[in-house]
C-alpha cells in the first residue's frame, strides 16, 4: 500500500505541471508577441494559468488522503463456534450504519497464538486502510508481547472483547481497552443458579461435573468456587479437555456416565462453559439410560437461539444458560472504538453484566 500511495502523488503533480506551464507559456509568448496575438488569446487565460500553477505547490504541501473507513476483527476461533458467528454478524451491522466496512480475520485453527499473530501482521502491513480495529484475542500469556508490540506499531485505536488480554488497567497500551463480560462472572452466576437448585430440591451430597475448556479458565474456577463455598457436601469432577466442542462434550459426559456407574453413583448437573458442550451434554444424557441421569440437569453459557429454544420446551434437561448478549456487546465495542477514532479516548475497561435465562 505504500508504494502505491508515493505513485500518486507524481503522477498528479507531473500531469499538472505540463499543463499549467503550457498555458503560462502560452500568456507570456502572447505578451511577447504584441496586441494582435494578444486579442486572439483573452487576458483570462493567463491569470487562469497562474492560478493553476500553484496547485502542485499546494499538493506537495497537503498530500491528497482519503479518511480510512475499515476497521478489522481478529477472532480467536470460528470453526463451529455459533455464538462468534452471530457476534460477528452484529459487528457488521453495527459498523455499517456508521459506513465503516468489516474486514475479518478468522484463524485457520481455532485458539491458536501463531495464527493471531500471523493476522497482526498483515494488519500492521496495511494499517493505513484501518481507522481500527478489534481483538479477540487468544493463548494471552503467550500472544501479551505481539499484542503490545502491535498496539505500539499501529497507533490506533483497539478494543480487546471476550477476554482480558492484561491483567492490570495500567498495563493496557495507551490506544487500547476491553469491553465485554468477565468469565469469572459468568462463572460465578452460574455456581449461584446451581446452589439455588440444589436448595430447592433439597439435594443431599450433589455431584456436579463441569465440562471445560482451557480456554476461560475462570469459568470453571469460579463455579466450582461458589459451589464448594455454599454447599459443603458437593462434590465436583473437572474436564478441562473439550475446547468448546460439541462432540468432545457428548464424550466427556458419557465416560464420566460409566464411571458413575461402575460406583453407583449419581450426577445431579452438569455445567459446561459454553452453550456447544451443553447442547453435547444434553446429546450425551439423551443417549443414555441410566439410574445415574435420572434427575440430571444441565446449565450453559452463552445463551444462543439454540440453547434458548431448547429451554423453553421444558422437557430438556438444558434448564438454563449464562447469557453474553451479543448484540449488547457488538454495540458496545463499536461504541468504544469509535469514542476512540473520533475523540482519541474511552474509559480503559467496560465490564458488561451476565444474565440468566432459564425456563419460566
Amino acid at each position: 500500500m505504500k508504494t502505491l500511495d508515493r505513485d500518486r502523488t507524481p503522477v498528479r503533480f507531473t500531469v499538472l505541471t505540463s499543463v499549467t506551464g503550457g498555458l503560462v507559456l502560452a500568456g507570456i509568448l502572447a505578451l511577447l508577441r504584441g496586441d494582435a496575438l494578444i486579442a486572439k488569446v483573452p487576458a483570462w487565460t493567463v491569470l487562469a494559468a497562474g492560478s493553476l500553477a500553484a496547485i502542485p505547490l499546494m499538493l506537495r504541501r497537503a498530500p491528497w488522503t482519503r479518511r480510512p473507513r475499515q476497521a478489522f476483527l481478529v477472532t480467536s476461533a470460528f470453526s463451529q463456534k455459533y455464538w462468534v458467528a452471530g457476534f460477528v454478524q452484529r459487528v457488521h451491522v453495527v459498523l455499517d450504519r456508521s459506513g465503516i466496512d468489516l474486514v475479518l480475520k478468522v484463524p485457520d485453527r481455532d485458539y491458536d497464538a501463531a495464527a493471531q499473530a500471523h493476522h497482526l501482521r498483515r494488519i500492521l502491513a496495511a494499517r493505513r486502510g484501518y481507522l481500527g480495529g478489534v481483538i479477540v484475542a487468544t493463548e494471552v500469556h503467550r500472544l501479551r508481547p505481539d499484542l503490545v508490540e502491535f498496539c505500539s506499531e499501529l497507533a490506533l485505536p483497539v478494543v480487546f472483547t471476550d477476554i482480558e488480554p492484561f491483567d492490570d488497567e495500567a498495563d493496557y497500551p495507551a490506544n487500547t481497552t476491553f469491553v465485554g463480560y468477565l468469565s469469572r462472572d459468568l462463572g460465578n452466576l452460574a455456581g449461584r443458579w446451581l446452589v439455588t437448585h440444589f436448595r430447592q430440591r433439597g439435594t443431599r451430597r450433589p455431584h456436579v461435573l463441569i465440562v471445560a475448556s482451557q480456554q476461560h479458565p475462570a469459568r470453571q474456577d469460579h463455579c466450582a468456587s461458589v459451589l464448594r463455598t455454599e454447599l459443603t457436601d458437593v462434590s465436583i469432577t473437572i474436564d478441562d479437555s473439550c475446547a468448546f466442542q460439541r462432540p468432545r462434550a457428548y464424550d466427556a459426559v458419557q465416560s464420566h456416565i460409566r464411571l458413575l456407574a461402575a460406583k453407583q453413583g449419581h450426577l445431579d448437573a452438569v455445567f459446561c462453559t459454553n452453550d456447544e458442550m451443553a447442547l453435547g451434554a444434553v446429546d450425551a444424557l439423551r443417549a443414555t439410560t441410566s439410574p445415574v441421569t435420572a434427575d440430571t440437569v444441565v446449565i450453559g453459557v452463552d445463551g444462543t437461539t439454540e440453547a434458548r429454544t431448547l429451554i423453553d420446551t421444558g422437557t430438556s434437561p438444558l434448564r438454563a444458560t449464562v447469557v453474553q448478549d451479543s448484540h449488547s456487546l457488538a454495540e458496545s465495542v463499536v461504541h468504544a472504538l469509535e469514542s476512540m477514532h473520533e475523540r482519541g479516548k474511552a474509559t480503559k475497561r467496560t465490564v458488561l453484566t451476565p444474565e440468566i435465562y432459564e425456563i419460566k
